[in-house]
């Protein structure tokens, strides 16, 4: 968890019920809960001590609010376990226990409005039939998809009970909810709700305890100063896979497509002016890059899951977003390899730490690429990287390698280029850094037959570039590498550009703050140097 915070990632962890639990995963340092238990979240959150003085509270602001600066309260599904989820009430007893965030899910009706539903299907287990017939066979369950909003809500009520005691649907719980039901002309509170009613809910909520019946509830000013800036996580429920569900329906076929699930959502958002509080998030990535180019001011979170299709029907589930497809990547990821259930100890890496590639080549026809590898192979020759060739128009690898040798003092690579059709540049280095002997150069290759080294020619020492005019100054406070012969004695140079057929750009990484290889005297973190640089001859560049 401190590596991914400290990466600049944001820890929400879910569903979490348990007080304790909860109390322990503070402590732990979580950026945020998901719970089905509003209630209990903010008592574990108002008594949680994260300086350890003794006094609790530390997560909340002076009006005693949880501080969304410092912890994302979310409410699951609303306020699963307190009321029947994705429902107007539950969204209200999410507001009720001053969550931060309301946390919900969405689908798609067959006239296209967005409804709050976790499921695609209006399953027998939360609804019932509003006419009082028999719903409760699988067989009768319908796709949301497959009816419209008025045959959903004048048919069916999710109003049912099955998830413990604390789960209740007295109306005289939910006040808000009831009137807006009522303004709106639903037939009861417990339909199925649209998106948009979601913030609607939070603008009566506002209303309701500022100026109506609850303004002089004790509450009430905490209540309506939450609303006025609660989040709203809104879940597009999607599964692309092709397999079948225990309804015989593939799971791709359940819903509509992701680009009409994305659009029809975010405008929901957009029309409301919320998107500065709203974020999308899914296990589908495809809908994901759909709001990243479409409606780029609403935020995007990219959920991973496996809950694995298995043969055995009682305990399968819908293959949760890592799960390959009949040995295929996931179609959850939108192209993105996953390596499902792959770990270092039944695939060891072959590439080493760090060593992976670092230099990428671009023909100069502009139709291949050329990853190099920084170090070599675990198992493989110590001295020698692999070149690959990559066809940028199949997106796919020729299969061709060329083999890079590194010098007796070389240990890594820091960029590749190449300038004509067969030769190009390679950063050659070695680990030190601040050390005037250290190993830093660039040599010119020339591509070959496919499976051979490339031929390989020092053309820049980079630890030995003649300043005879001085550009670079005189060193002061310890500075080395500067003066009549110029050195860049950095631990990572990663760039080299042609300027043109006499004239190089190489810049140097400098860690920030981390490298310290000129300022050896102050021991300040190096700067960046960007470094042009008079070859002794011309380069054959590419026409």
């Amino acid at each position: 968890m401190a590596s991914l915070k400290s990466a600049g990632y944001q820890v929400v962890t879910w569903t979490v019920n348990d007080k304790a639990k909860m109390t322990e995963l503070l402590k732990a340092g979580v950026s945020g809960i998901i719970s089905d238990r509003p209630d209990l979240l903010l008592a574990a959150v108002k008594e949680f001590d994260a300086n350890k003085d003794g006094v609790p509270g530390d997560y909340l602001t002076k009006d005693g609010l949880i501080d969304p600066a410092k912890f994302d309260a979310q409410g699951h599904r609303g306020a699963r376990n307190l009321r029947p989820e994705n429902t107007l009430p539950a969204l209200e007893a999410a507001l009720d226990h001053l969550m931060t965030t309301l946390e919900t899910d969405s689908g798609i009706t067959k006239d296209g409005v967005s409804v709050l539903k976790h499921d695609p299907y209006i399953e027998t287990q939360k609804c019932r039939r509003a006419d009082g017939q028999p719903y409760d066979q699988i067989s009768q369950e319908v796709l949301i998809k497959d009816r419209t909003l008025a045959e959903i809500q004048s048919t069916f009520i999710c109003d049912k009970l099955f998830r413990g005691a604390e789960q209740k649907n007295d109306l005289a719980l939910s006040p808000v909810s009831v009137a807006l039901a009522k303004t709106k002309g639903y037939q009861n509170p417990y339909v199925l709700p649209r998106t948009q009613d979601v913030f609607d809910l939070v603008a009566a909520y506002i209303d309701y305890y500022s100026n109506g019946a609850g303004k002089t509830h004790p509450e009430a000013a905490k209540r309506v100063a939450n609303a006025k800036t609660v989040r709203f996580n809104i879940e597009t429920k999607i599964n692309p896979r092709g397999d079948k569900d225990n309804h015989g329906l593939m799971y791709k076929d359940r819903t509509v497509g992701f680009e009409q699930m994305a659009d029809t959502l975010a405008k929901v958002i957009v029309d409301n002016k919320m998107e500065a509080r709203a974020d999308i998030q899914s296990f589908d990535f495809r809908t994901l890059l759909r709001v990243q180019e479409k409606f780029p001011a609403i935020r995007t979170v990219y959920l991973f899951g496996d809950f694995p299709i298995y043969p055995d029907p009682a305990n399968t589930d819908d293959g949760t977003n890592m799960q390959d497809e009949n040995g295929k990547n996931t179609p959850w990821m939108a192209g993105l390899y996953w390596p499902y259930r792959s770990t270092a100890t039944s695939n060891p890496f072959r590439a080493k730490k760090s060593g992976g590639f670092e230099g990428m080549a671009i023909s100069s026809d502009g139709s291949k690429l050329y990853p190099l590898l920084e170090q070599p192979l675990n198992g493989h020759d110590e001295k020698t990287l692999l070149i690959s060739e990559f066809d940028i128009a199949s997106r796919k690898y020729t299969g061709k390698t060329f083999k890079y040798k590194l010098d007796a003092k070389g240990t890594n690579i820091g960029d590749f280029i190449v300038f004509n059709a067969e030769e190009g540049i390679i950063i050659e280095r070695d680990n030190s850094t601040g050390d005037l002997t250290g190993f830093k150069k660039l040599f010119k290759i020339k591509l070959g037959k496919a499976g051979d080294y490339v031929e390989k020619t020092e053309l820049v020492n980079l630890m030995d570039i003649k300043d005879p005019k001085g550009i670079s100054g005189t060193a002061s406070n310890g500075d080395i590498g500067l003066g009549g012969v110029f050195a860049m004695p950095f631990v990572t140079i990663e760039d080299v550009v042609v300027i043109d057929e006499n004239t190089l750009g190489v810049l140097n990484d400098n860690n920030y703050p981390f490298s310290v290889g000129r300022h050896m005297g102050s021991k300040s973190a190096d700067d960046n140097e960007f470094v042009l640089i008079t070859l002794p001859s011309p380069l054959k560049l590419a026409k």
